[in-house]
């Protein structure tokens, strides 16, 4: 066996057989609301765990300061490559799926299993980059990142980890831009999707109904 599918059998057995049941079960979760919001005509989705807020300015400033900062940069490259900029819809960088990701792992009510699994899929990328192509992954050739994303994909964890971006980056396509993603509702105009009316303001997003 060489030292890729080594890392890869390794990164399976990581993991016990009690994490790998609650992050399927996490995914079917998640799959399911997701079949749901597209049989619900006419209305918008509302993120699926309640953890999001409008941000103000110097929330949006210090997000910003830390996208930059890693993991959050590997993070938006292997999500350009599940959602491309190839001229056939909005990418991942256009729907704001970074931030929208940022969130998510945030929050204080996301699922630790889940949060610390997307975290370490990152370290898991980076350990087979440096096996392949003595590199990082943010540092690879686009080509050598592609090959290492189809790679990752032939394991269990790699496929759940890729499952995992690909659900939030859908999210980040249907959500209302009120939450911080699909800016000016570009993911709705791809999608001819006509949301539900109101749509609503700052004052009135999921979070701060609950706070009342």
């Amino acid at each position: 066996m060489d030292a890729s599918k080594t890392l890869l059998t390794n990164w399976d057995k990581s993991l016990s057989q009690a994490q790998h049941k609650t992050l399927d079960a996490n995914l079917e979760r998640r799959h399911f609301l997701h079949t749901a919001c597209k049989a619900a005509a006419g209305t918008a989705l509302i993120p699926s765990i309640a953890l999001f807020t409008a941000c103000d300015q110097k929330t949006k400033t210090q997000q910003n300061k830390q996208l930059k900062q890693e993991p959050w940069p590997t993070f938006a490259a292997v999500q350009l490559i599940l959602f491309p900029n190839d001229g056939n819809g909005p990418s991942a960088t256009d729907l704001n799926a970074n931030a929208y990701l940022h969130f998510v792992l945030s929050a204080n009510d996301t699922d630790h299993e889940e949060r610390d699994f997307i975290l370490k899929g990152i370290d898991w990328l980076n350990q087979l980059a440096n096996t392949e192509h003595k590199t990082t992954f943010i540092k690879a050739r686009p080509e050598q990142q592609e090959q290492l994303i189809h790679k990752i994909a032939i394991s269990t964890s790699g496929e759940r980890w890729l499952s995992y971006l690909l659900l939030y980056i859908f999210e980040a396509l249907l959500s209302d831009p009120v939450y911080g993603s699909n800016p000016n509702g570009i993911g709705w105009q791809w999608l001819e999707h006509q949301p539900g009316f109101p749509t609503p303001d700052k004052t009135k997003t999921y979070p701060e109904l609950l706070k009342r």
